[in-house]
């Protein structure tokens, strides 16, 4: 991909994804297929990204906790495909089955080629739990803040990481196919916080 083409996809990253997708330079479909082919790459992942699909879990102290999956297809925001979960209350105080429980709902009657949990390595070992039925058809990996989830690391320099099965990619903020993963990912933690707000207004 050309650096002035990033350059242009950057900005508008920077301002808004909605509008970033809907203003892109994505009538060039080379440019789409050049961008997922490097996240296939990258992530060393068996399947081409069409569909790519993010799961965050939103809660406060673990009250109304709430499943939000953010979903692209083609590299483009599918706001059909966006999937919330309620989880049930036996299951408040389990934050991995909580994690399970979404995963295997998702894919009661939906697919993905690649499945993002934002959370660490922790999070990601969920897929030794899960179905072969589930991983064949998927690849996973999770975004984890580490220490860059506090301020302190942050003003040290300490990024977020990428984790997959066999290694630890640290998130290259200049990197335009790192940043659109982050917005995705950031795209889902927004929509989980909107349901679990929504639960609590009702109590």
């Amino acid at each position: 991909m050309k650096k002035t083409t990033i350059k242009e996809i950057e900005k508008f990253l920077e301002i808004n994804l909605d509008e970033f997708i809907a203003t892109y330079i994505f009538k060039d479909e080379k440019n789409i297929d050049e961008l997922l082919k490097s996240i296939q790459k990258k992530f060393q992942l068996k399947n081409y990204p069409y569909k790519i699909v993010c799961l965050d879990i939103s809660h406060t102290s673990w009250k109304n906790p709430t499943g939000g999956l953010s979903a692209m297809k083609w590299a483009i925001l599918s706001k059909k495909d966006y999937r919330q979960f309620k989880i049930p209350e036996s299951l408040w105080w389990n934050d991995y089955n909580s994690l399970k429980y979404c995963i295997l709902k998702y894919f009661q009657n939906n697919t993905a080629d690649l499945f993002i949990l934002d959370g660490g390595k922790w999070q990601l070992n969920i897929i030794y739990d899960l179905p072969n039925k589930i991983l064949e058809k998927a690849d996973f990996i999770s975004i984890g803040k580490w220490k860059a989830r506090k301020r302190k690391w942050k003003l040290e320099g300490k990024n977020e990481i990428f984790f997959t099965i066999n290694n630890e990619i640290p998130v290259d903020y200049n990197n335009f196919e790192d940043k659109f993963l982050l917005k995705l990912r950031d795209e889902a933690h927004r929509f989980a916080n909107k349901y679990r707000k929504k639960l609590d207004s009702k109590i």
